[in-house]
Order: structure tokens, then C-alpha cells, then sequence
């Protein structure tokens, strides 16, 4: 009995990390079917109506809030799109796509503007499970 119920709470623990990474695969292939469709001098709500519709789903703590500020007398905006995931749990810059407006017009695509991503994933090694040592120790 102690062991199904082992095994139950064990497949509800790996089912919740499951789901989060479904989630933001599936905001991942929505926005790559998209990105080719969005313009510099794009209005910030046509760039958004195509950008929100593949962030839809992702939880809280899959997307990255908007920023924005007003610099030299123009209105930055900022909006971000998830576009990649590293195996590594965290939720990281470097896992957006950046979209910058001025005064409501789309003026840079990517971190390049903005001097790069503050955090960045860690990428796992991939492991050959033919290469792992297999001997037990008694």
C-alpha cells in the first residue's frame, strides 16, 4: 500500500515539472511560426497582436513583464517573448526575444540594443548513457 501511494505521489511530483515545460515548448514553436511576420516600424499593437496569441498559457514564472521608461523625451517600451528554454529550471534573459518600441513604433528586434541578456541559462550536457559507469559496489 505505502509503495502505490509512493508511486502515485511520484508521478504527480513529475507530472507538475512536466507541465511548465509544455507549456513554454508549445509558446516556443507558436512564436517561431510567427517571428518571420513581425516588421521594424511595426505599431507596438500590431507586433503585439501577433506576439501575445503564442505567450498564452505560459505561467507567471515562464514570461518576462514588459519594461518600460521614457529616455531623451521618447516612450520605450520593451515587450519580451519567450523563444528558447534551457534544461536547467530557471528562467533566464537569454530565454526571450526582446522588442523595443519608440513612441509606439517597433525600433530593434533582440538584445543587441540593449547591450545583451543580464542572465543566461545554464545548458546541460547531454549524457550517453553508453559511457556511464554501470558497476555496483557492495
Amino acid at each position: 500500500m505505502r509503495l502505490a501511494l509512493l508511486g502515485i505521489l511520484a508521478m504527480l511530483c513529475g507530472c507538475r515539472t512536466m507541465v511548465p515545460r509544455f507549456y513554454i515548448d508549445r509558446a516556443i514553436s507558436k512564436y517561431e511560426a510567427v517571428a518571420d511576420h513581425i516588421e521594424l516600424g511595426d505599431s507596438i499593437e500590431q507586433v503585439l497582436a501577433i506576439l501575445e496569441p503564442t505567450q498564452e498559457g505560459l505561467p507567471r514564472s515562464a514570461r518576462k513583464s514588459p519594461e518600460k521608461y521614457i529616455k531623451y523625451g521618447v516612450k520605450v517600451e520593451i515587450h519580451f517573448a519567450r523563444a528558447s528554454r534551457q534544461p536547467d529550471g530557471r528562467t533566464t534573459d537569454d530565454e526571450f526575444v526582446p522588442y523595443l518600441f519608440n513612441d509606439g513604433k517597433l525600433v530593434g528586434i533582440g538584445w543587441i540594443l540593449l547591450g545583451g541578456p543580464t542572465t543566461r541559462g545554464q545548458k546541460t550536457p547531454s549524457i550517453n548513457i553508453q559511457e556511464q559507469d554501470t558497476s555496483i559496489v557492495f
